[in-house]
């Protein structure tokens, strides 16, 4: 078993959507051999899946809360009820629904952190906002601190 498990969520070619997937990105040198880095679109069994692979899951999204664009946001699995609405990631349904299948089915790992980037773009196309890929290094560094501590 893994020590920790970094999943990027997202899709490349819809803007800012695809944030999560650049933080693993930016993760592949910094990270060792027991950390796994995942790039997921946010299908559920998947996830389950990976949820499995180490005791501590940390996942990268976009999210939309009305802060300023390029912004980082630290959730956890036990408060992301009362922390998210309607709307506030792009696959928010889908990583609500599927934590919550987790627990149904105890398959959560003991630590699951989903850190937050607001974004405000999601066309089709390739290429972030300069607020939100200003944010990618510093949301990597997010990353490492949640697998350190």
């Amino acid at each position: 078993m893994r020590e920790g498990v970094v999943i990027g969520v997202g899709n490349r070619w819809r803007r800012d959507d695809a944030v999560g997937l650049m933080v693993v990105d930016a993760l592949r040198e910094r990270v060792d051999a027991s950390t796994l880095l995942i790039d997921s679109d946010g299908e559920p069994t998947r996830l389950l899946e990976a949820f499995a692979l180490a005791p501590k899951v940390v996942m990268v999204d976009a999210v939309v809360t009305g802060a300023e664009p390029g912004s980082i946001h630290r959730f956890t699995d036990d408060r992301l009820p009362a922390q998210m609405g309607i709307g506030q990631s792009s696959h928010l349904i889908q990583l609500y629904e599927t934590i919550e299948l987790a627990k149904t089915l105890d398959r959560l790992p003991g630590g699951l952190v989903l850190i937050g980037i607001e974004a405000t773009d999601f066309d089709n196309g390739e290429g972030m906002t300069e607020p939100v890929a200003g944010a990618v290094e510093a949301a990597a560094d997010l990353v490492l601190a949640e697998l350190e501590g």
